[in-house]
């Protein structure tokens, strides 16, 4: 007659309520989080303001990475533009909910993607999915030093409801941050067509994000939730601002010089 045995598995979170942050505490935060990828620079072109200017705009800046795919690895993010808006807009006036909107709005930002790495192809840099670049994205580093892949973050139906009205809370900018903390990013750079955070039409330098979220009014170039979540990274604590219009800025905050806005968490 045989015996069975059952193997009790080790575990400080086993017999745990997740919902008790002060008992999940002293497991939660006893180790510190390892960075996957602590070489990986990640690039955000806009939507709007990079890649719907074309080629004027968007070849050159598209110069710039590619002659940067010789330094550290290098994912670049694109963002929904002026055909997302349009695509919001009709869903709005279908009444779509905020689930479905994100969707819409996401496939934009993936199209944008495809356009980059179009033009990045002779490198063998490639277009990666959401799941692709959540699960794959080193091995295609080890093949091609860079890749391209939809700044929008993969929410879809499962997207938060938004405070005010039904568009989506997190969009490129937050799914970039999300992506560059994931992965334990040396760098996030967003590319642009303004100077960096302005202050009466003068670029800041540097900003703390407390302080630009205090002040609801203001025009910032980066969406607020993204400001909220640095707040929050556990890698990313500070990103830039650059301006992608003039030659040379994108390369040179690639390097590590500060040529646009820091903004602090």
């Amino acid at each position: 007659m045989s015996t069975t045995y059952t193997k009790d598995v080790e575990s400080a979170l086993a017999r745990q309520t997740l919902l008790d942050r002060e008992q999940v505490r002293p497991v939660d935060q006893q180790q510190p989080v390892i960075r996957m990828l602590p070489r990986l620079r990640v690039v955000v072109l806009g939507g709007r303001s990079i890649v719907d200017r074309g080629r004027d705009v968007l070849l050159p800046v598209v110069e710039e990475l590619r002659a940067a795919l010789s330094g550290d690895p290098l994912l670049i993010a694109t963002g929904a533009g002026i055909r997302a808006r349009h695509a919001l807009g009709v869903g709005l006036d279908l009444g779509l909910p905020t689930g479905a909107l994100a969707e819409i709005a996401g496939r934009e930002a993936e199209q944008n993607g495809h356009l980059v790495a179009a033009l990045l192809a002779e490198q063998g840099v490639a277009y990666l999915g959401h799941d692709t670049v959540a699960h794959q994205l080193p091995v295609h580093l080890a093949a091609s030093n860079a890749a391209v892949t939809n700044g929008y973050p993969p929410y879809g139906v499962h997207e938060f409801p938004a405070a005010t009205g039904k568009i989506p809370p997190h969009r490129t900018d937050t799914g970039a941050l999300l992506l560059a903390d994931a992965w334990g990013a040396a760098s996030l750079t967003y590319v642009r067509d303004v100077a960096g955070v302005l202050d009466g039409g003068t670029p800041l330098r540097e900003a703390r994000a407390a302080d630009l979220l205090a002040d609801p009014a203001r025009s910032l170039p980066v969406d607020r939730e993204a400001l909220r979540t640095l707040q929050r990274a556990k890698h990313v604590r500070s990103f830039q601002v650059v301006d992608g219009t003039v030659a040379g800025n994108v390369t040179k905050a690639l390097a590590g010089e500060h040529v646009g806005t820091v903004v602090s968490a």
